[in-house]
């Protein structure tokens, strides 16, 4: 049996319209949801819930290279983006919380933000 170090998903809000999974991270999104996973820790944002969604610029040490976290790993094929919202609902191997006003640092392709633009009221600035 595969195991995974990512929580199972067991039911999903509207009908699923894309999902990506990569190593260290993975999104959902669906008409009514985006799910935004990591090792151990999942965080569901229902769409209605979002504030705004804009480019991310990773921060560089003194050497040039970019100084991020662990499961963060910069890649030249995605962008980062920060994702404001009204409420986050977490879900860990602890259980289920849910706090009000956070921002998360995302990395995302430009497929899954064409998506994401075409199911929420967010307008897409060149």
């Amino acid at each position: 049996m595969y195991r995974s170090s990512f929580i199972p998903i067991k039911q999903l809000a509207g009908q699923l319209i894309l999902s990506q999974r990569h190593n260290h991270w993975g999104a959902t999104l669906t008409t009514k949801e985006l799910i935004f996973q990591r090792p151990h820790l999942s965080y569901h944002i229902f769409l209605d819930d979002i504030l705004g969604l804009v480019p991310y610029p990773l921060p560089t040490n003194q050497r040039g290279t970019h100084s991020v976290v662990g499961w963060l790993e910069p890649n030249r094929h995605r962008d980062f983006y920060k994702l404001s919202v009204a409420r986050l609902h977490l879900v860990n191997r602890q259980g289920a919380f849910t706090q009000d006003t956070a921002d998360l640092i995302i990395p995302l392709n430009s497929r899954f933000i064409h998506f994401l633009s075409q199911v929420t009221n967010l307008t897409l600035l060149p």
